[in-house]
Order: C-alpha cells, then structure tokens, then sequence
C-alpha cells in the first residue's frame, strides 16, 4: 500500500469524529466596481432575509439588483443596505451574474452589502470553498494525484489564514492576494473527487500548526527557500532540486530590458559601487553580488516584472537581455513539477513531501489551530 494510503487510514478515526464544518468567508473583491447584479436560483433554493435575520421574500428564479442612494433597490423588497441571500435547502446552487465579471456559481450564504461601493461576501462551508479555488488555481486536464496535493495545499492555506481580512469583514478575498476562487461553474467531477479525497486534511509542522502552504506555477528546476523571497526562513520551505517542471511551459523565459534601466537600479541599490552590469550565476541565488549589498533577486522580479527571480543578465550594449527560468516565487510547491511527478505515477504524500519538508498530514480539527 503506498505511503498517502497508510496516512488515509491512520487518519480516518479523526475524521469520523470530527464532524463539525468550517465555514470561511470569502470576499468576492472583484465586485466591488460593478453597477448592477443579476442573480439566479441554479439548484435548490434560497431566501431573501436582512441584517436583523427576519425572512423578507423567496428567491424565485432570479432577481436584477441595482443601488439608489447606499441601498438596493429591488421590486417586491424594502429598501436595504445589506441583504442576505440564505439556502433553504444544503447544497444549494446560486448564479451571481455582472457584465463585468461574467457569470460565477457558488453554495453558501451570499451577503450584499450597498456601501459607496458593492461589496459581496459569500460564506461557504472549506469543502465547498475548495473545488472553485482549484479549478482557477491549477485548471482543469491533469491527473489525480495532483489535484488530491493541491487540494491539500489550498486547505492548509486557507486554514493557515483564516482572519486575513477580518478588518473588511470576511476570512479571505478571491484574488491572487489570496487564492483566486472563481466559484464551481466550471468545476468538473475530477477536481470534486479530490477534494473529496482529502476532505479535512492539512500539513501541519512539528508543533501541529498549519504551515503556510506557499505555491507558485514553476521553479525552472530549483524552487527556493522562503527567506530569499519573505525574509523569514521556515524549516518546511527550504530549496529543493525539481526537474519535473522543465517540459512544462513557463520553465523558460526571455525579456529584453533597457542597459541604462537596469545599470541605474543596481547603482541606486549599491550607491557608488556599481556592480557588474553581467549577472552570470551558476546556480539559483537569492542576492544578485553578494549578501553584503543585499540585492535581491526577487527585488529584481518586482521592479521589472520579471516572470521569476530565477535568471541571468546579458550585457548587450544598449540593451539587457534577460534570461529566466519558472513563473512564480519559488517557494514551496513548484504546480507544473508536481504536475510532471503526478503523470510519472508519484502519489500525493510523495509530491507533497517533496516539496515541503519535515511535516506531516492531519485533519485541520486536531491542529493547533488560531481562530481569528
């Protein structure tokens, strides 16, 4: 039996124990510029209530919501500055439809704020959270083993960092900040199946908290520990050899920058001491000279909007010329290696054992877990 299996059934009476459900509340930050929502009953049904929980009406089929004066302005409801769209029925499927971020299916409760500014927070039990952030994280057409590792790093992530934006009154928003969440329409029975799979487990260090769970699309053959990008050394997140990722699509990359452009910024790093203009390293480094001037390759990334910190620079007279490998950050798990080590029939603790170091699997309800 391999090794993700003996894990599986070492775990299974915590499972069957903890039965309570996380709920996470998730800010759909790219409403937040839109004029009008349509919305649509797809299974089930729902609700309309108030802040105060008093049922104002049934949703019936679909509903055009608009703002007038900080309220919404709907037929057949009093005017509001939050409404509250609640299932009747668990499972539940809701369509959020705006001309500006196209249609978005989600289950959970849908708050609807009509500040200055639409704001919309869905609340939404981890498990049915997770399928619309792999679908937009990791896409669709890969094999199994990497969609159960996936599903893993995002649970551990989102447990991880819970409370994130408890200011603005949800857990995490839907965007890259975070994790992209793009809701369950395109979501197929693969992705549900993992998550399924899974269901509850996270990655947790020796003190049973959950680890941050970074991950990045490729490493160009070497991801890299989180010190080089966060100034933080964590002992799960160390540099680690990769050359799965390498076939794969966003393993190399080219950019041609300005000579003066790059000599500039290496001289306002370094005042007067000007580094070479040529950067020509023989492996993967965190600093472009030296730890002493502390010029960071991720530096580098930011500024010029490099696609990773991982690369070498040409000196072609007038020009730069800038050669990379892998998208991303770095740290943690590489996507597109373990996609690579997925297809050669690695199994998911092998993947994620790679990757992240020193950690083990457990259900989130037996981790040491910080409630915000």
């Amino acid at each position: 039996m391999r090794a993700f299996s003996l894990i599986l059934l070492v775990v299974t009476g915590l499972m069957k124990t903890a039965q309570s459900q996380e709920f996470v509340r998730i800010g759909l930050s790219d409403f937040s510029n839109v004029e009008a929502i349509d919305i649509r009953t797809i299974s089930g049904g729902f609700q309309w209530i108030d802040a105060d929980g008093s049922v104002l009406d049934t949703l019936t089929q679909s509903a055009h919501l608009t703002i007038r004066n900080d309220q919404w302005n709907l037929p057949n409801l009093p005017s509001k500055r939050h409404l509250i769209l609640q299932p009747i029925i668990p499972g539940s499927v809701l369509s959020i439809y705006t001309a500006q971020t196209g249609y978005r299916q989600v289950q959970g409760v849908v708050h609807l704020f009509a500040d200055s500014k639409i704001r919309c927070i869905l609340e939404t039990p981890l498990e049915s959270y997770l399928p619309g952030v792999l679908v937009a994280e990791a896409g669709k057409g890969h094999a199994h083993a990497f969609y159960e590792t996936q599903a893993i790093v995002c649970r551990t992530y989102t447990v991880q960092a819970m409370g994130r934006h408890l200011l603005d009154g949800f857990d995490l928003c839907n965007e890259v900040h975070c994790q992209v969440f793009q809701g369950m329409s395109t979501v197929n029975d693969t992705i549900l199946s993992a998550v399924m799979s899974t269901r509850d487990l996270i990655l947790v260090d020796h003190s049973r908290r959950p680890i941050t769970a970074a991950f990045h699309s490729n490493c160009g053959g070497h991801t890299q520990g989180s010190e080089a990008v966060w100034q933080h050394a964590l002992p799960y997140l160390v540099g680690v050899p990769d050359s799965f990722c390498l076939t794969y699509p966003h393993s190399h990359w080219e950019q041609v920058i300005g000579a003066n452009a790059w000599r500039n910024w290496l001289r306002s790093k370094t005042g007067d001491s000007i580094p070479p203009n040529q950067w020509l390293p023989t492996k993967r480094e965190s600093f472009l000279m030296d730890q002493e001037d502390a010029i960071r390759t991720a530096q580098a990334r930011e500024v010029f909007g490099f696609r990773s910190g991982f690369f070498i620079a040409l000196d072609e007279g007038d020009s730069t010329r800038i050669i990379g490998r892998g998208f991303g950050h770095g740290v943690g798990l590489c996507q597109e290696g373990a996609m690579g080590r997925a297809r050669a029939q690695h199994d998911t603790w092998e993947i994620l054992s790679h990757y992240y170091r020193n950690v083990t699997l457990t259900t989130w309800q037996d981790a040491n877990v910080n409630r915000p």
